[in-house]
């Protein structure tokens, strides 16, 4: 199958920042999607698998938004009986920019990433190579830590 990564330079400056598409539709594919997104310049991704059905606007029925840092690989996966990040390693640390969040613990070591981005590649469907946080079991618990990190970071 095939999927379409958008991906994102320059933010938050939406002035400046870029926006470019990738075809992934190959194992190779899938690790330059990855070098594409561990660059410091990268600010995240997105992926759109063109096996899944479209919404009746035309959209998408699902959101996929990818980022890497450093030795971790994040994925916040949303389709319509679903929303959450996989169950990571408790070192990875959190990613919190302007338009990507992503809790602590939620980010996996980059082999395993590509694993789950070549699974989803295959199936079109959230990976079961991981288990999953859904959104509920984390909103409240990551929004008071982001409040501490924040007051943290701001002194």
């Amino acid at each position: 199958m095939t999927m379409r990564a958008g991906l994102w330079t320059g933010l938050p400056d939406l002035d400046s920042a870029e926006h470019r598409y990738q075809v992934v539709a190959c194992d190779a594919d899938v690790d330059t999607l990855i070098r594409l997104l561990a660059r410091p310049e990268c600010n995240d991704g997105s992926l759109d698998h063109f096996g899944r059905d479209l919404t009746s606007d035309g959209e998408p029925d699902h959101n996929v938004v990818l980022a890497v840092r450093g030795a971790w690989g994040y994925m916040y996966y949303v389709d319509n009986r679903f929303m959450g990040w996989p169950r990571g390693s408790e070192d990875a640390p959190y990613v919190n920019e302007k338009y990507t969040d992503f809790p602590p613990g939620t980010g996996v070591p980059l082999d395993l990433y590509r694993q789950l981005l070549i699974e989803f590649m295959v199936s079109g469907e959230r990976p079961t190579g991981v288990d999953w946080y859904c959104e509920a079991d984390l909103f409240h618990s990551w929004r008071d830590q982001q409040m501490s990190l924040r007051a943290t970071e701001n002194h």
